[in-house]
């Protein structure tokens, strides 16, 4: 419900608190389908504002979202400047219509921002002109621009929603559907969610038939409808979770959710942001799974194919069939001359004798057709040999094909991806499912991107602790760890190149490390570091335990990138 109308409503009234009057600096894309434009501070200079926010716009149809975020760093490469026409404007104010859901971002030139958020293809992102003309779009630009930007209103529910007489005079209209699909029908806004709400709070279930209710039930129903509308404002952000994938968003509570677990947000634009992290780690998970799948699919499919190719070639047996016609040859040299094409002799071999019809080398003798044929057989036989050898090899692939297919079954997270994909590595090779460099040694560690793309890894135990600073890391790496707790090794990797890191990069690995210490939970942390090289393992110490000499310390809230 990220694209909800009454999610998207209350998220424009966040977003126009905090970016009216607020400036555009640069407007990019750096992943398919989503789309960043940075805004500056509200009293900035137009042409030298400093972006302190993001606003990130995903139309993927699968990852529908709009939130606002800390700024996002472009990356070095692989990305795009867009919607030249709207940077270095100010915004003027963010919106929502009546009852769709697009959200305006007008802008100081007499341009607008036309976000289509419908959670389908058709989602796309619109730069607006003079009488609704386009000036640019996200998606299928070529497409749009020139042509008139026009909004289908949904049906207007408030003058349904004046009486209980016209409420129910409207559901009943489809008097063979049920109730639940007959609510929809009339008031789209709703949507499943709030749908399934407002009848379980009317005591009705949904797979009531419209002409089995009475007058009472749906004056009932007209007032929970009322009653559930005037909840949305303000809003109350709600998540609910069936372990820990959440998998409802409402901006109110939802009753008839009660039993699931439950997790409340100070705004509607704190609960996209947190969600859609989620869910793009989690949809990264189910691409790269689906990728795997796919391949070896086709892999098991070809391998089917020519199992099924070699098993029909040996059904033939060529080798027993062309030692039959050399020795019915042989049983009649008598009969035969050179310079005969084609004869027909009676098979010796069979209970009837029928005549067989054999092709000859009208150049040869008919001694040396029979040994063509005789050597014919000894070639079929070897072959059949490589064949019963080739159909051997091919059903252990076949078997080896199914149970990996198996094992990504129970594949959930991105770790298991990784002990997958390195467990089955020569296979995967061989196969070409990666390639060389995709099927890299896994590294025991965690892994982050921080400021600069500089890389920050993560030791995971004592184990990995002691592997991670006393072989992977190098001597002018950066070296972390929480100061007086417990807490991972983390080495934010420079190795020899001219390029520092900068003071954020650097504050960013002091994050990390104290996220993954017994500080997680505090406000400040402080956090040592130093230089690789100024680090030393006493001789009998314990794994994990270190000397670190010429260290730095920094105050950081812990925290991820």
């Amino acid at each position: 419900m990220w694209t909800h109308f009454f999610t998207l409503r209350a998220l424009a009234k966040e977003l126009n608190a905090v970016l009216a009057a607020a400036t555009t600096s640069e407007i990019f894309t750096q992943r398919k389908n989503e789309l960043l434009i940075s805004i500056g501070a509200a009293d900035a200079d137009v042409h030298t504002a400093n972006a302190d926010h993001t606003l990130d716009v995903s139309i993927n149809p699968e990852l529908n979202f709009l939130f606002l975020r800390d700024r996002v760093r472009r990356a070095r490469k692989n990305s795009v400047d867009l919607f030249p026409e709207a940077v270095g404007t100010r915004i003027r104010s963010v919106s929502t219509g009546s009852q769709d859901r697009i959200v305006s971002i007008d802008l100081s030139n007499d341009l607008q921002f036309c976000l289509q958020l419908f959670g389908t293809a058709a989602s796309n992102v619109f730069l607006v002109g003079e009488h609704g003309i386009i000036k640019n779009a996200f998606k299928n630009s070529k497409y749009f621009v020139g042509k008139r930007f026009s909004i289908i209103r949904e049906q207007d529910y408030e003058e349904m929603l004046a009486s209980a007489v016209s409420f129910s005079s409207e559901i009943r209209k489809k008097i063979s559907s049920t109730i639940f699909d007959s609510l929809k029908t009339a008031i789209p806004v709703l949507g499943s969610t709030f749908a399934r709400e407002i009848l379980h709070r009317s005591g009705i279930d949904e797979r009531a038939q419209v002409h089995l209710l009475n007058d009472d039930d749906y004056r009932n129903m007209h007032a929970r409808v009322k009653s559930l509308l005037d909840e949305t404002q303000p809003p109350r952000p709600t998540v609910y979770f069936r372990d820990n994938d959440p998998r409802v968003f409402s901006v109110i509570p939802l009753q008839h959710l009660s039993g699931m677990r439950v997790e409340h947000f100070p705004s509607v634009n704190d609960a996209i942001r947190t969600l859609a992290a989620q869910s793009s780690r989690t949809h990264e998970i189910e691409l790269r799974k689906k990728d795997f799948i796919h391949k070896l699919k086709r892999e098991y499919d070809r391998t089917m194919r020519t199992l099924a190719a070699i098993q029909q070639e040996a059904a033939a047996g060529r080798g027993r069939e062309n030692e039959r016609i050399a020795n019915i040859l042989m049983a009649n040299l008598q009969h035969l001359t050179k310079g005969t094409k084609f004869i027909a002799l009676e098979d010796i071999f069979s209970p009837n004798k029928r005549p067989v019809r054999i092709t000859l080398d009208p150049k040869r003798t008919p001694v040396q057709n029979a040994e063509q044929y005789f050597e014919k057989a000894k070639k079929s036989r070897a072959a059949e040999e490589d064949l019963s050898r080739g159909l051997g090899t091919l059903k252990v692939k076949q078997a080896l094909l199914e149970k990996l297919l198996l094992h990504l079954d129970y594949c959930q997270t991105k770790e298991q991806l990784d002990e997958f994909q390195q467990e089955h590595k020569a296979q995967l090779l061989e196969w070409k499912i990666v390639s060389a460099g995709g099927a890299r040694e896994q590294l025991p560690f965690r892994s982050f991107k921080v400021n600069g793309d500089f890389e920050v890894w993560v030791g995971k135990s004592s184990d990995s602790n002691d592997l991670l600073t006393m072989k992977y890391a190098k001597p002018n790496d950066l070296w972390f760890h929480v100061r007086g707790a417990s807490g991972s090794h983390v080495v934010l990797k420079v190795g020899t190149g001219k390029t520092q890191p900068s003071r954020q990069a650097i504050s960013q690995a002091a994050s990390i490390a104290a996220y993954y210490s017994k500080m997680k939970n505090a406000g400040t942390v402080p956090i040592a570091y130093c230089l690789r090289k100024y680090i030393r393992k006493p001789k009998g110490a314990q794994a994990g335990s270190v000397v670190m000499e010429r260290e730095k310390l920094i105050f950081v809230e812990p925290g991820l990138p």
